[in-house]
């Protein structure tokens, strides 16, 4: 039992010492040239006091050893040993760095990708909820068009997208129709499955009460169907920013996608792992904001 608990203390202060030798890492001496350390060691301090702030949690000490020791062979492989290709494999400084050095055009792809991204969301969600509930809720309907939506569903939404750019006016406008494909299908599907299969014993406890059909739309149905529905956007919403981004990648003048693109194809790898650990990074803040989401509406979860 001794052993265990040693065992577990030892496991907890793992992510410190990987800390530890990355920071020792980072001040050394370096095999290639390094402008700015500077940036990259104030995200690791960054990270180990996010890790301080939830050392109860297991998971997020397993998270921090993990993104650690990959910082800690990144920065070894590329600037302790003189084997890397720095072109193709840029030292974890150089990277983070640009941050700094392109946070306009940062900020620009950021905000081009989000309004994008929100407005297909937007949409997507208004039409797929409403579309689906009443697809659901009829018996004629349901059995017309959910045949045609499990067929079209799974039809990967950026294969539309030579053909959406070729005909709308606009990449703009491809690029939303693409998103709002890859959001619209699930959300339709997700609403009209929940709606059908509602517990008749609340179907019946609503009847008693008299309510109309719009109360039953709003008050019983949507309320049934919105834990569903919350625990698959995040899945959703992850797919989406797939397709945004590879469609800003065939022909986007703007975006996340587009910035790693265009920077691609200058051979400006540096600037390209950059916009891959931002684009990581957006996902996972859209996730965590979808999680923040469902508690505040789903408080009996």
């Amino acid at each position: 039992m001794k052993n265990k608990k040693t065992l577990e203390r030892l496991y907890k202060f793992l992510p410190h010492l990987a800390f530890l030798a990355l920071i020792i890492l980072i001040l050394s001496p370096s095999a290639v040239e390094i402008k700015n350390r500077w940036i990259f060691f104030g995200i690791v301090i960054l990270i180990e006091a996010v890790l301080i702030m939830y050392r109860k949690s297991k998971s997020a000490h397993d998270i921090v050893f993990i993104v650690f020791l990959f910082l800690v062979t990144w920065e070894i492989y590329t600037t302790k040993t003189n084997r890397a290709n720095t072109m193709l494999v840029p030292p974890p400084e150089r990277v983070f760095a640009i941050f700094i050095s392109d946070w306009k055009k940062i900020l620009d792809g950021v905000f081009s990708s989000g309004r994008l991204l929100f407005t297909a969301f937007f949409f997507a969600l208004l039409l797929g909820i409403s579309l689906g509930m009443l697809t659901g809720w009829f018996e004629r309907p349901r059995k017309t068009f959910f045949p045609i939506a499990k067929i079209i569903s799974p039809i990967p939404a950026i294969i539309y997208s030579p053909y959406a750019i070729a005909l709308l006016p606009s990449f703009r406008a491809a690029s939303l129709f693409i998103v709002f494909s890859s959001i619209f299908w699930p959300v339709y599907m997700n609403m009209i499955i929940c709606v059908s299969t509602v517990d008749r014993r609340i179907l019946e406890s609503a009847k008693t009460l008299n309510i109309g059909s719009l109360s039953m739309f709003l008050h019983v149905l949507f309320p049934y169907s919105l834990p569903r529905l919350l625990s698959g956007l995040s899945v959703t919403l992850s797919m989406s920013f797939t397709v945004l981004t590879a469609a800003e990648l065939v022909g986007g003048t703007s975006g996340l996608g587009w910035y790693v693109k265009y920077y691609a194809d200058f051979a400006d790898y540096t600037r390209v792992v950059a916009g891959i650990i931002l684009i990581g990074v957006a996902v996972t803040v859209l996730n965590k904001l979808l999680l923040v989401i469902e508690k505040l509406l789903i408080k009996w979860k």
